[in-house]
């Protein structure tokens, strides 16, 4: 990380970023989104998210992922020009957790320290739960496993060949600093449909949940990379609920299911 520019000369950025929250879609928009036929789903999206017209075109899956795809490039492109600290950039591509920790330890963002350290432990125990449900070898746990979150990885693999009643218990109690986070209040009911309904539908959308309350406090930064990457987050996550709930629309899914895994928004309602 090259010297650190000051965050008073993220005026700009910050201000400008503002401006496109506004352009966010909220929680009841995605919901008429998942009630409506495609075609006015597609409308929706274009009125209210400011996408390509060439969205109210698109006949199926490929069409759609070109769309799409090119609206993550453009957010990565007017990212990449809004954030002036360029040794922040790996974060975008999101490839490796470990690298991120250690970029934005070493940046000294607290906010952005204990954002990526809640993301690792969100890897961490989604990739615990689906080794432990199909009863893969501890070593397969190990490898995938990511250093640096709240619960340390030597956690999880003492918990691996115990009863899932323990990871809940070690849940109930992660340090975050000079308070304790019950994690059990988030995913407790989530895990438990792990096993009871085989299905991770419930956990991915807790996670996801989670991580998007996380990231709503740089709303009230006022300079500095943080309330940059928090909407890209944010964007990135509109994106991929616009592709879910297209897909599942081009493939007649029922709307019931498609609103069981509709997770949380940035966006004010």
């Amino acid at each position: 990380m090259k010297t650190k520019i000051s965050i008073l000369n993220y005026a700009f950025s910050v201000g400008k970023i503002r401006a496109l929250e506004k352009f966010l879609i909220s929680q009841d928009i995605f919901q008429k989104a998942v009630e409506a036929n495609l075609n006015d789903a597609l409308r929706i999206f274009v009125e209210f998210g400011r996408y390509s017209e060439k969205l109210l075109f698109i006949k199926d899956s490929a069409d759609l992922e070109r769309v799409l795809n090119q609206e993550s490039l453009n957010l990565k492109l007017l990212i990449k020009n809004l954030i002036l600290d360029k040794g922040l950039f790996p974060i975008l591509e999101l490839d490796n957790l470990k690298e991120i920790l250690e970029i934005v330890n070493t940046y000294g963002s607290s906010y952005l320290v204990e954002y990526f350290r809640y993301v690792i432990d969100m890897h961490n125990l989604k990739t615990f739960l689906r080794l432990y449900v199909t009863k893969e070898p501890e070593e397969k746990l190990k490898m995938n496993l990511v250093c640096g979150g709240f619960i340390k990885k030597e956690d999880f693999l003492k918990l691996y060949h115990q009863q899932i009643s323990s990871l809940l218990r070690r849940l109930e109690y992660v340090y975050q600093k000079t308070r304790i986070v019950d994690y059990t209040h988030f995913f407790a009911e989530a895990i438990k449909k792990v096993f009871q309904e085989n299905s991770f539908i419930a956990l991915e959308r807790a996670i996801q949940d989670f991580l998007i309350g996380v990231l709503k406090p740089a709303k009230y930064i006022t300079f500095g990379p943080e309330p940059v990457l928090a909407y890209y987050f944010a964007k990135t996550n509109e994106i991929n609920l616009i592709r879910m709930i297209i897909l599942a629309k081009l493939n007649q899914f029922p709307e019931v299911l498609l609103k069981e895994r509709l997770n949380s928004v940035y966006a004010a309602r």
